[in-house]
């Protein structure tokens, strides 16, 4: 079985696995206004009842009411449905991964937008980028370039979600850095591929290592 039909397989399931269901179910705020759990107009605020008990006599600091359940079935609801938990083995392997591996995924194929996980990823690109980078290379081209480290983790991000995605034309990614096209394409185009093949070598690196600790899973559970 070729590599790229295995990392695509990986992609199709993470992106079921990691999708956001947070809004599969009401909020309490929610499910109290359709169901309140009292009327105060039927049942406006009285005056202390006072209760006689043998020789004493006891305040009754609230009055009994008829209140609604706020929930509609007698049974709790399930913690997850069906498909949650099919996919629940390829979350276990994402959570088994470092954190610029999970940060990856997350943002890729979860949409999740953590400011967390987009420092991760780009602290794990740089690091493995800028290694390239020649020790003469000025001050400035090295913070140019580093404002492209998160531009091309979106790049990178956007063709594997779509098949129809186009590249940033060199033009535009020279206006964004206020330097002419042709110094884009001498000094900055280079870069900027080499920024996108780090990022593709970590989406590689953390789909291979999620199969891998997937199908550990299923051999440990099939034995």
């Amino acid at each position: 079985m070729s590599n790229e039909y295995l990392l695509e397989y990986t992609r199709i399931k993470l992106r079921a696995a990691l999708r956001d269901l947070s809004g599969g179910s009401k909020g309490q705020l929610e499910a109290l206004c359709e169901h309140p759990p009292a009327d105060k107009n039927a049942y406006p605020r009285k005056h202390i009842h006072r209760v006689q008990l043998e020789d004493r006599t006891v305040d009754a600091l609230v009055t009994p009411v008829y209140a609604l359940e706020s929930f509609s079935r007698r049974r709790p609801a399930p913690p997850m449905n069906d498909f949650e938990f099919a996919d629940s083995s390829w979350r276990r392997s994402v959570n088994s991964l470092d954190a610029s591996q999970q940060a990856w995924l997350r943002y890729c194929y979860g949409g999740n937008l953590a400011f967390k996980h987009q420092t991760a990823i780009c602290e794990a690109v740089w690091s493995r980028y800028k290694g390239n980078i020649p020790a003469s290379t000025q001050r400035k081209v090295v913070k140019r370039l580093l404002s492209l480290v998160w531009l091309s983790v979106q790049a990178v991000a956007a063709a594997n979600k779509r098949e129809d995605f186009k590249e940033m034309a060199g033009s535009a990614l020279a206006g964004m850095l206020s330097v002419s096209r042709s110094t884009w394409c001498e000094t900055y185009s280079p870069h900027w591929a080499g920024m996108k093949e780090a990022v593709r070598a970590l989406d590689e690196v953390a789909l291979l290592a999620t199969l891998h600790h997937y199908q550990n899973h299923l051999d440990d559970v099939c034995v």
